[in-house]
C-alpha cells in the first residue's frame, strides 16, 4: 500500500510538471535514478510511476535515450478554498485580504481552477469560541468537497496563548493531506514557526523601517500602539521596531509599548498625554486612523505635538484629516505569490515548508511631519 502510494506521487509529480510546462513537449523529463534520489525511493517506484505515463501516451521511455514528454495533458480543473478575514462587507475592519483575495480568484482562473472564499469573522470579538467554531464548519466543508488546498488567515492569538485555536482545525487539512499555505500570519507565536508554508511580508524589517524613518526625522522617543492579541505578524513588527531604536543608540523601553483598546475609550488619550511620545507607530492602518481621530479630537496636534506610522497602506490612508504615512503590503503580489506557492506544494509535495516574503514599501505623507531639529548642547 505505502509502494503504491509513492508510486501515484512520483506520478503525479511528473504529470503536474507536465501541466504547468516545466517538462515540455519533446524534452527529457529527469532521468529515473534522479527521481528515485528525489523521492527516496527505490528505481522499481519509479519505474512504475513511468510505465503509467507511458500507457497514458504522455512520455515515451527509452533505455537510452530517457523519457521523453510527447503531449500535455487536458488541463486540470482544480477547486481550492480561501479562508480569509474581513472579506463580508458588514465587517467593521479594513483589510487587505480582499485585495488578497481577489488576486487568488483571479490567477486561479488563469489556471483554469475555482476559489471558494469564505470569511469566519462576521462582527465578533476575535476572542470569541464562535469563530474557531465557524473556521472548523468551513474546513470540514472544504475536506468534504475534496478542495485541492486552502489558503488561510490564521486567528489572532489571545494573550494566554502560544498557539493559535485555528491551529488544531488546519491540523485536520494536514491528516485529509490537503495543502496549506498561510497568508499574513502564523498558527504559532512569534518568533516561532510552524510546519505549513507562509506568505506575506517581512514584518520585522517593516517594524525596523517605520521606526528607522521616524528616528531619521530627529524623534527620540517612539513609542507602538498594539491590540490586546499577540499575533505572529504584530510582534513581529514590534521586534523590528525595538531593534531599530537599538540599532540607532536609542534606548529601546518596553514601557513604550502599549496593548489595549485602540478604537474607543481613554486608553489612547491617556496614554499619549502621561507617555508624550515625539512618534507612534501603530500595528496596522485601521487603528492607525482611530488612534488619530481620538488625538484631534481630543486637541493633540498631528504632526506638530505626535507623529503617527502605520501599516498596509489601506486606501483610505491617504484619505485622513492627516494622511498616513505607512509601509505598503503589496496585497495583489501576495495573492499572486500565495497560489504559486499552493501549486508548487501541490506538485513537489516533499518541500521543506516555505515562508516568502514579498518586499514592503515605505510610503510617506503628512503624518510624518518634518524634520526636529534639536538645540545643540554648550
Amino acid at each position: 500500500m505505502r509502494t503504491a502510494k509513492k508510486t501515484h506521487d512520483v506520478y503525479a509529480y511528473v504529470l503536474r510538471g507536465i501541466e504547468t510546462g516545466r517538462f515540455r513537449i519533446g524534452e527529457r523529463i529527469p532521468a529515473e535514478r534522479d527521481l528515485a534520489i528525489q523521492f527516496k525511493v527505490s528505481r522499481p517506484t519509479i519505474t512504475a510511476a513511468i510505465q503509467r505515463l507511458v500507457r497514458e501516451n504522455m512520455i515515451r521511455r527509452s533505455r537510452n535515450a530517457g523519457s521523453v514528454v510527447l503531449k500535455a495533458p487536458t488541463r486540470k480543473s482544480l477547486t481550492f478554498g480561501a479562508i480569509l478575514l474581513g472579506l463580508n462587507r458588514q465587517h467593521q475592519e479594513e483589510t487587505i485580504f480582499s485585495a488578497v483575495g481577489n488576486e487568488i480568484v483571479h490567477r486561479a482562473s488563469m489556471e483554469h481552477s475555482m476559489v471558494l472564499l469564505q470569511d469566519p469573522s462576521w462582527l465578533e470579538y476575535p476572542g470569541d469560541p464562535g469563530l474557531t467554531q465557524r473556521y472548523g464548519a468551513i474546513i470540514r466543508q472544504f475536506i468534504e468537497r475534496k478542495v485541492a488546498g486552502v489558503f488561510l488567515t490564521p486567528q489572532w492569538i489571545l494573550p494566554e496563548q502560544y498557539v493559535s485555536t485555528t491551529a488544531g482545525v488546519v491540523e485536520e487539512l494536514a491528516q485529509a493531506a490537503i495543502p496549506v499555505v498561510l497568508i499574513d500570519g502564523d498558527v504559532v507565536r512569534y518568533p516561532a514557526r510552524s510546519r505549513f508554508d507562509l506568505v506575506g511580508i517581512d514584518n520585522f524589517h517593516s517594524g525596523y523601517f517605520l521606526a528607522e524613518h521616524f528616528i531619521k526625522l530627529g524623534c527620540r522617543k517612539i513609542d507602538f500602539f498594539a491590540i490586546a492579541m499577540r499575533h505572529p505578524t504584530q510582534e513581529a513588527r514590534i521586534a523590528g521596531y525595538l531593534k531599530a531604536i537599538e540599532a540607532h543608540g536609542l534606548h529601546p523601553d518596553p514601557a513604550g509599548i502599549h496593548y489595549g483598546d485602540l478604537l474607543g475609550g481613554d486608553f489612547v488619550v491617556a496614554t499619549l498625554r502621561r507617555r508624550r511620545p515625539e512618534a507612534v507607530l501603530v500595528v496596522n492602518d485601521f487603528r492607525a486612523a482611530s488612534v488619530m481621530r481620538m488625538a484631534l479630537a481630543a486637541g493633540i496636534k498631528i504632526p506638530q505635538e505626535v507623529r503617527i506610522g502605520g501599516f498596509d497602506d489601506l486606501p483610505m490612508a491617504c484619505h485622513l484629516s492627516v494622511p498616513l504615512t505607512t509601509i505598503r503590503q503589496p496585497a495583489a503580489g501576495i495573492g499572486a505569490i500565495a497560489l504559486h506557492t499552493m501549486l508548487q506544494r501541490i506538485n513537489e509535495p516533499q518541500l521543506p515548508p516555505m515562508h516568502i516574503e514579498a518586499t514592503a514599501e515605505l510610503i510617506v505623507r503628512a503624518s510624518s511631519g518634518s524634520p526636529i531639529v534639536h538645540a545643540r548642547t554648550p
